[in-house]
Order: C-alpha cells, then structure tokens, then sequence
C-alpha cells in the first residue's frame, strides 16, 4: 500500500532532487542493490508520468503544481503497490491540469492493474474514477454502491443532495437543487439517531430516536436509512 497525497507543494522535501524523492523508499525496501539501478527504476517511473529523465536532477520548487503530483504518484508506484490510497489528489491542482492528472491515473491503473482507494469531495472526479462509491457524513457510511447505480439512483437524502448540487456541463438545462438547512454537527457530539437527521428533509421520529441499520436494499446497494428515497 502506498499513499498520493493531497498537496504536492508540502508533501515533497524542498532539499531532496526528484532522483532522492522516487528513489528513496525503493531503497529503503531493499528493492534495487546499486545506485545506478535506483536511478535508471527512478528514470523510468518519470517517464511513465509523463516526465523526463533529465528532470532526476531538479528540485521541487523548479516544477509546477501538476508536475509536482506526478512525482508524488512515480514515489507511490516505486514500491510496486497493490494499493494506492489517494487522498485529494486533484483538488490542489488548476482544472486543466486536473484532468491530465485523472487521465493519467486511469492510466496507471490500467497498466498496473492498481487498485484506488480515492478520497475526494468533487463528485464528477469521483465519478470519473470509481467503480464502487461510498458516501460518508460524520465518519458514518451513508450510502455504498456501484458508481452507475449511485449517480442514476441514489437512494439516501443526503447523496441526493450532493448530487443535486454537481453542476450541469450545459448552461440551459436545469435541475432542481436541494439545499440542506442548518450546519454539520461535531463529529465529538454527534446527533442522536440517523447522524443526518437534522438536516434531512424526510425525517420522521423514528430518525431521530434510533440508529438506522446499514442494511443491503439492492444487490450491491447498500445504506443507512431508515426511509430511502424510491
């Protein structure tokens, strides 16, 4: 398991050149036995992201933001990872840049036959990216299912919500937004019953009283509810 982090400004050493960077936990597990083979793995992961190797001499702050996580994601891939936790890996980044930086992790994905753990707030990156999607609200799983069935059908008020709220790529077309009233609560103090309930727009007694169950209502289609949306 390796991690992408969300800001690739404060998550690469400003004193280590990208040579340093990549090639740091490869050597620290043993992966390569010389210098010259750490550097050649380490050219050829820059090269898989989109970089090049005469870049193995540069620091951090002679790159741009997008650039930046590209080498953060040659670092994940150093360690020949089953998994990637990436954590906001775009929202630091230009919209432009963005979608390179997406394409680029299908890509890798495909290539290396990679699993993602991808943790974003932007639903249409998410969409872009996932096959399964869940939901969260206070730490609590709202909502799990296919990414199809999610954006097509969601069943829970509060992924209703969210998506009511993704922008709609053409200007003349229009759909109803759901405004959720009041604040988050504190995740140290909790509301009783369903966590959403005092911003939830269908909430009977029994939301505020009892825990809902997260229970299967589809295959594959799970939430905590204990009035989904039909």
């Amino acid at each position: 398991m390796t991690l992408i982090f969300q800001d690739p400004y404060l998550s690469l050493n400003p004193r280590m050149t990208v040579a340093k960077i990549i090639g740091e936990p490869i050597r620290n597990y043993g992966l390569t036995h010389s210098k010259q083979e750490t550097e050649a793995r380490v050219a050829n992961l820059l090269e898989r992201v989109g970089l090049r190797s005469e870049h193995l001499r540069r620091y951090p702050h002679e790159f741009s933001g997008g650039q930046r996580q590209r080498i953060g994601i040659a670092r994940a891939l150093g360690l020949n990872p089953k998994l990637v936790i990436a954590d906001e890996p775009v929202s630091a980044l230009d919209v432009s840049i963005q979608a390179q930086v997406l394409n680029l992790l299908v890509e890798l994905q495909k290539e290396f036959a990679l699993t993602y753990l991808f943790i974003a707030h932007d639903l249409r990156v998410v969409e872009y990216v996932s096959d399964r999607v869940v939901v969260m609200y206070l730490g609590k799983i709202m909502e799990f299912a296919g990414a199809k069935a999610l954006y097509r059908t969601p069943r829970h008020p509060y992924t209703n919500a969210l998506l009511s709220a993704v922008p709609m790529p053409e200007p003349k077309k229009k759909k109803e937004r759901i405004i959720l009233q009041g604040d988050v609560p504190s995740p140290i103090n909790p509301p009783s019953g369903c966590p959403f309930h005092p911003r939830c727009p269908y909430r009977q007694a029994d939301c505020i009283t009892a825990i809902p169950e997260y229970r299967e209502i589809q295959p594959g289609h799970r939430i905590a509810c204990h009035h989904p949306i039909h």
